[in-house]
């Protein structure tokens, strides 16, 4: 790679820390970001699966006391098989004094509604045929197929409203053993109070947490919504929980309020802002330091090498071509007469004619060759793959006839006047200060002649 591509190389490198540092710190903050909010998600979940796990306490709780209740209409009706009205009455006025929630209680032989209390407002359940209402029809084939209460709805009854109706088998043993289904019990109770108390009805949880309840008819998750949306069950943040019911089961979906996104602009724009000023920080720490570095190993007049980096590669290209036996031929220029140059036109002047040969020797050298100010006003010059001959001929007569420069306060360019010695390493040469030497001793000779 030449000098103009390291020298490209060497200034993007504070971009590309930059760019490295704020993608790094971007990541590692981003990385932190996404742990916090794992936690959080981790604790709300826990906190959510806790109040879910309370309502579904109390649900169960209400309804399996409640439902449980109506298991004592099946031990009267056994007890006392030709019970009238008025006793019947008495039975369902101790049942709705212990839970206000039951609506109504009533017996059906073979499955027809004849018996209910309280009558008034039930007027139209009276003589319902359970076999002939497709609502609730298969609720009572199951009854009579397992012998066992089945919770059916909730539902829309007969006499009007919506209620969940438990339904109790009466089931006479002959003498033998053999079970005779005789009818069933049905207890109708209002939902919507102990759905309130529970805290499942929109509006209860304060937009906190949203529920829904599916499985009618005690058919669990295979049942039908009837509280809530149903896609709460599909949303993958939602806790699902099994509500156990007589002779079947609801199932509770419940799931946290969505977060407000606004804030998560803010930590974003934050990780930006903190991303950047990180890649500030880098690249002004890769920028100084490769200009210490430069200082380090540099002229700061003319930029040329100065002679500890002449010295530290110098050595390297001269073991090179040692071990490899190609040329090496070092030049030592000195400018004649610079005090004199100091001295009348000022050390600006002096200055301006410094740059000017450091112009001319990277105008005239290779960009494999290393150019260095060594001194006050003596430079060098390595040049690999050189020998002594007509090109390093053809080249120290383009180093004299460039030299010139425009100095201040003159009207015309001042031709200085260069002292250029040249020494080729041999087998013999012992040192890079050898070759030094021997081009400094030339370059001495040659001041001479020019002065003679």
């Amino acid at each position: 790679m030449g000098r103009p591509g390291r020298i490209a190389n060497l200034r993007s490198l504070p971009l590309l820390a930059g760019a490295l540092a704020a993608c790094l710190v971007w990541l590692l903050l981003r990385g932190f970001l996404w742990m916090d909010h794992e936690r959080l998600h981790q604790v709300e979940r826990m906190q959510l699966q806790a109040e879910a796990a309370t309502v579904r306490a109390r649900l169960e709780s209400e309804l399996n006391t409640t439902l449980s209740l109506s298991l004592g209409l099946s031990t009267f009706v056994l007890a006392k098989p030709d019970f009238t009205q008025e006793e019947l009455a008495q039975v369902a006025f101790s049942l709705i004094r212990l839970e206000p929630s039951i609506r109504s209680v009533g017996i059906a032989p073979d499955n027809v509604i004849r018996y209910i209390y309280p009558y008034e407002g039930n007027e139209k359940a009276l003589g319902l045929d359970f076999m002939k209402t497709p609502s609730q029809r298969e609720a009572v084939q199951r009854v009579m197929r397992d012998l066992q209460p089945v919770t059916a709805g909730p539902i829309e009854l007969a006499q009007g409203g919506i209620g969940i109706v438990n339904r109790i088998p009466i089931v006479f043993t002959r003498p033998g053993g053999e079970p005779v289904y005789w009818g069933v019990a049905s207890v109708a109770i209002d939902p919507l109070p102990i759905l309130s108390r529970a805290g499942v009805l929109p509006g209860n949880s304060a937009g906190v947490v949203r529920y829904a309840l599916r499985g009618r008819d005690g058919l669990g998750a295979q049942g039908q919504t009837f509280v809530g949306d149903a896609a709460l069950f599909d949303e993958p943040d939602a806790v699902l929980m099994d509500i156990v019911i007589p002779g079947g089961k609801w199932q509770l979906a419940a799931r946290g309020a969505p977060h407000a996104d606004g804030w998560q602009w803010g930590i974003h724009a934050l990780l930006i802002v903190l991303s950047a000023i990180a890649g500030l920080l880098a690249a002004y720490t890769v920028s100084a330091h490769q200009r210490i570095r430069s200082m380090a190993l540099h002229d700061s007049l003319t930029g040329l090498a100065n002679r500890h980096q002449f010295n530290l590669r110098g050595e390297d290209m001269f073991a090179q071509a040692k071990r490899s036996g190609r040329p090496l031929t070092l030049l030592n220029i000195d400018i004649n007469d610079f005090k004199d140059i100091n001295d009348t036109y000022g050390h600006a002047a002096g200055d301006a004619v410094l740059v000017q040969v450091a112009s001319i020797l990277r105008n005239c050298c290779r960009e494999s060759d290393l150019l260095a100010r060594v001194g006050g006003d003596e430079f060098v010059a390595l040049l690999p793959d050189t020998a002594m001959g007509p090109a390093l001929d053809r080249l120290l007569e383009r180093l004299r006839a460039a030299a010139e420069v425009d100095l201040p306060r003159m009207e015309k360019p001042l031709k200085l006047g260069l002292s250029v010695g040249a020494a080729s390493c041999s087998a013999l040469t012992p040192s890079l200060g050898a070759l030094m030497q021997k081009a400094d001793e030339d370059m001495y000779r040659a001041k001479e002649s020019a002065q003679a």
